[in-house]
């Protein structure tokens, strides 16, 4: 006999079956939510779980923050097996997991998560497109996004009987994690191809294209041995440091230096866009074909060639080419592989700390000077085979790239299709039999 429907009288749950019902969350829990508090003695063993620990459905304790046996006395936000926590602010705000595994016997959450005592089922139907939704459109939008209390537990349910709600969520188990088991393989594929990008261009940079070609030891840890008829020079032989400033104003184009893209135009950033002040003056020049650098951030990446006229921070190095032999582009690639990198990280000076928050500090190494950057020996090919390089470079990265896209569009399609399986399961447009 066929299921028969009814209208929930709610747009985003839509037809229900007939038998259903429709109630608010806050009527089906076990208990009422609760999150932590802000720990005052980081020394304890402790874990405080914040929403950095929650990553695609189990605890991640690569950073854990630890709090004292007091804290723990007495406090709410005493994670158990089988709660649902939600993170309540910041990017991440409504990514939530289903604890069924403790590392440890006792861990306490912080004020950024809540614990919320439900059944699997209703875990499915936070975690669903329309809870999600309903966050979004009621979060309280103040300097950062955060849900409330009641936004939860107000969230709109469905009630069915609680044997059909198992069979749901014993279904979605199974399929979640057939779904999230391609995922992960589309993952890993995608770190595959962009390690096997990077071998290229390092290959590229510091051999050439001639595997036939007699070589030579280079006398430089980072760079090996080179093609015998290349040869070396420190850096400051072959580019020039620009250091020219924007005042007065001749451009008010703002370029932006990131670790994945290069130098962009600032206005097509999506994020950190409260950076550039409004005084113009206070800036650099980039020209096209300019190789910007980071000097805080080269040693994980912040290397980047310009295509634009436009202002970059004072902290950054620009420089050009100085010879009529030196190839900008080829350059870019050969001052950003892992192997230098690890250089820049040897030259770096000072210690700079950085704050992430619930009482945590990363610190690195500060800046690598123009002295020490400029004696750098780098190889000098031909400029004809500088341009062959980067001309193979550029069309075997096309290729990587295209294959990257296409298995990122494939990751895209998967967490969709998992969003409208739970949908349509916990909302009963589908029945498992």
């Amino acid at each position: 006999m066929a299921r028969e429907y009814k209208d929930s009288g709610i747009e985003w749950i839509g037809q229900i079956p007939k038998e259903w019902k429709v109630s608010r969350l806050k009527f089906v829990l076990n208990s009422s939510i609760e999150t932590g508090k802000r720990p005052n003695e980081p020394d304890g063993k402790i874990l405080s779980i914040g929403g950095e620990h929650i990553q695609n459905g189990v605890f991640d304790l690569s950073h854990p923050m630890y709090v004292s046996e007091s804290t723990y006395i007495g406090n709410k936000g005493k994670i158990k097996l089988n709660d649902t926590l939600v993170v309540k602010d910041g990017a991440t705000i409504g990514k939530c997991m289903y604890v069924t595994s403790m590392p440890q016997e006792k861990m306490l959450l912080n004020e950024h998560v809540y614990r919320v005592s439900c059944s699997k089922f209703y875990y499915y139907w936070i975690l669903s497109d329309f809870s999600q939704k309903w966050f979004r459109v009621r979060n309280q939008s103040t300097a950062q996004e955060s849900i409330t209390g009641p936004t939860i537990l107000n969230i709109p349910v469905v009630v069915s009987e609680n044997a059909e709600q198992q069979r749901v969520a014993d279904y979605l188990d199974t399929k979640c994690e057939e779904i999230d088991s391609i995922i992960a393989l589309q993952e890993k594929m995608i770190e595959e191809l962009k390690a096997y990008k990077q071998s290229i261009i390092t290959e590229a940079v510091t051999k050439g294209l001639n595997p036939n070609v007699p070589m030579k030891n280079s006398g430089i840890d980072w760079i090996g041995e080179i093609p015998e008829h290349w040869r070396l020079e420190p850096l400051k032989y072959c580019f020039g440091r620009r250091s020219e400033k924007n005042c007065p104003v001749k451009t008010k184009e703002r370029l932006s230096l990131s670790i994945d893209k290069g130098v962009t135009l600032y206005a097509e950033k999506t994020t950190n866009l409260d950076r550039f002040k409004d005084d113009f003056t206070q800036y650099q020049i980039a020209y096209p074909n300019d190789i910007v650098l980071n000097c805080m951030n080269m040693i994980v990446g912040a290397v980047g060639l310009s295509n634009y006229m436009g202002c970059v921070s004072p902290v950054y190095y620009v420089i050009y080419p100085s010879k009529q032999d030196v190839s900008p582009l080829y350059y870019s690639y050969l001052l950003n592989i892992p192997t230098i990198r690890g250089v820049y990280y040897s030259l770096g000076k000072g210690i700079y700390a950085i704050e992430r928050g619930e009482g945590r500090v990363n610190t690195c190494r500060l800046k690598v000077s123009y002295n020490d950057f400029g004696r750098l020996e780098i190889p000098v090919p031909p400029v004809k085979e500088q341009k062959a390089i980067t001309q193979y470079i550029q069309e075997k990265c096309s290729e990587i790239d295209s294959l990257i896209a296409i298995k990122q569009q494939k990751i895209s399609e998967l967490k969709e299709y998992k969003k409208s399986v739970i949908y349509e399961y916990v909302t009963g447009k589908k029945e498992v039999v």
